[in-house]
């Protein structure tokens, strides 16, 4: 830099002009990259996040999770950029202290782009899922907060208006997250939903042991959609033990169980509601129920056959032990 004195008169009068070294041209002026208020690290870009994002490196995004942190991954997800949202939203299920950001993922439920959506979601159920409520208190996540993150989900799932694959995704984050998020009694509405995969989501949702979810099952064990009624046979089988039978005057687990013999060795059906059915069946215990239970033994290799085998006690065919 030059400076420059000009003597006027009898005072001194001092002038200093700044100028580069190269003369008077502007300065040019370089951003510093973004610093993690945590660990002091440069943060990457949000490219980097989105690049992982679509090539699905669960890997990479644990990295970036680390690198970026809660703060930055929040400013993510409210991104007015449906890619930068949708990424930040998969990377904080990784990141330490990603329930902090329940909110801001309940915010982007409400998004007009689909997968944005989904993504929130999907976020969502991990991040509510497991061991959640111990999680929870140790970040000191509000209350009001998973209230409306748990509320959030049940609206997206039960918005007629919304991508059908938004909503079947909030039906399985709720499935995930019942530990922290009560299906009930919205959840057992949407077994009147026009659409059939919707209903069967919420019946596979639905929590059979409670009395609120009784009368909407019943109604699903009728539906004419073999898919919808096989869910929700499996949904009240699932809690029924093999070995006991069945407890005197249960009325739905005798309707799941009708609904079991007539479905469950049907080819559309799914194999993973067969498998949850045939605890029905076998509790029912009578000379059908066991003939039907060696009959399926007998068929191809297969989950149900691996089930039906185990409920006879013997080996299936062909498996070693």
């Amino acid at each position: 830099m030059k400076l420059r004195c000009q003597l006027a008169g009898v005072l001194g009068a001092c002038v200093v002009a700044l100028a580069p070294a190269g003369g008077w041209a502007a300065t040019r002026v370089t951003r510093a990259r973004g610093v993690n208020a945590r660990t002091g690290r440069a943060t990457p870009p949000f490219a980097e996040l989105v690049k992982a994002a679509r090539k699905n490196d669960r890997a990479a995004l644990e990295r970036l999770a680390g690198r970026f942190g809660v703060a930055r991954l929040g400013e993510g997800a409210r991104s007015a950029d449906a890619a930068i949202a949708q990424a930040a939203l998969e990377t904080v299920p990784f990141a330490r202290g990603g329930v902090l950001l329940a909110g801001v993922v309940a915010d982007r439920l409400d998004a007009g782009d689909a997968p944005v959506a989904i993504a929130a979601a999907r976020t969502l159920g991990a991040l509510f899922e497991g061991d959640v409520p111990s999680v929870l208190a140790e970040w000191e996540v509000p209350a009001d907060v998973v209230t409306r993150a748990c509320g959030g989900l049940r609206a997206l799932a039960a918005r007629a208006d919304a991508a059908s694959s938004a909503r079947l995704a909030a039906l399985d984050a709720l499935a995930v997250a019942q530990t922290t998020c009560t299906p009930l009694p919205d959840v057992a509405a949407l077994l009147r939903d026009p659409a059939p995969e919707v209903r069967r989501a919420a019946a596979l949702v639905l929590p059979a042991g409670d009395p609120r979810a009784v009368s909407a099952l019943r109604a699903g064990l009728a539906d004419p959609d073999p898919g919808v009624s096989a869910a929700c046979a499996a949904s009240v089988c699932r809690r029924v033990e093999p070995a006991r039978g069945h407890a005197p005057g249960d009325a739905l687990v005798a309707q799941a169980t009708m609904t079991a013999r007539a479905l469950v060795a049907a080819p559309a059906t799914r194999p993973e509601d067969a498998v949850e059915m045939l605890a029905c069946v076998s509790a029912a215990g009578t000379a059908s129920d066991r003939a039907l239970l060696e009959r399926l033994r007998g068929g191809a290799a297969s989950p149900v056959r691996d089930r039906a085998a185990e409920l006879l006690g013997v080996a299936a065919p062909g498996k070693t032990e």
